[in-house]
């Protein structure tokens, strides 16, 4: 080789070198970066996984609930109170409860037996027990009516007449005792008796005028039991 040919050789190699070197360095470069990307990535991951806390969310909303039982047996409670004010509307309901003491005074025992158990249906009202007595003993009764059609809800004056009259003193008749005494032949003119038929509430000072007037005697309302127990009549007028 000739010496300019030698020169041009080692001057390539001098360029050339550095040139092979840096591409060494590039390539080295490029073999690193894709182990550096996984593990970037990878440490994310797992760390943003343990930040999740809905679970522990979770636990607050069944404390809540846990609540709710110990509300309900609160209306169980207050419940049966309102039941207790039933009876008081019933009795008060009842005009003839205002009656006194049924009067037995010259009764047998069967006869004042039977007082009681009118004198009790009449104060209650109890339609059903009067219609059930004045049926078992046929008892006679305004109008021939039946005990049905006397003992209702919308006639409460035939409950309050009765138990009025029940707390008078009865006399003796032939088939047993009758109330108001004045409505017997005896005391049929008796000024004392016809009073207390007023003061009793069966008739007004007017109307027991005029009924002595025009009837000639007392024809309101009045009740009889025969000695034997038999509730004979319950009735008014002629």
């Amino acid at each position: 080789m000739t010496p300019r040919g030698s020169i041009l050789s080692a001057r390539l190699t001098r360029v050339a070198a550095p040139m092979l070197l840096a591409a060494l360095a590039l390539s080295a470069c490029s073999d690193d970066e894709p182990k550096s990307v996984p593990s970037t990535s990878t440490s994310q991951t797992p760390s943003a996984t343990p930040t999740t806390t809905s679970p522990s969310a979770t636990p607050t909303v069944t404390q809540t609930t846990s609540t709710t039982p110990s509300a309900t047996p609160t209306p169980s409670k207050t419940t049966p109170p309102a039941a207790t004010a039933t009876p008081t509307v019933t009795q008060a309901s009842c005009a003839a409860s205002r009656a006194g003491a049924v009067n037995t005074k010259g009764m047998t025992a069967a006869a004042a037996s039977k007082a009681k158990k009118i004198m009790t249906a009449a104060k209650a009202c109890d339609a059903k027990t009067l219609i059930t007595l004045a049926k078992a003993d046929t008892t006679g009764l305004a109008g021939d009516k039946a005990p049905s059609a006397i003992f209702t809800s919308s006639t409460p004056q035939n409950f309050v007449a009765l138990a009025t009259l029940l707390t008078l003193e009865p006399t003796e008749t032939f088939d047993g005792t009758i109330q108001p005494k004045v409505f017997s032949e005896r005391y049929a003119q008796d000024d004392a008796e016809w009073n207390k038929v007023v003061a009793a509430g069966l008739l007004t000072k007017a109307a027991a005028t005029k009924m002595r007037q025009d009837d000639g005697g007392y024809t309101g309302y009045r009740v009889g039991i025969a000695g034997d127990g038999t509730w004979t009549f319950f009735t008014s007028g002629r």
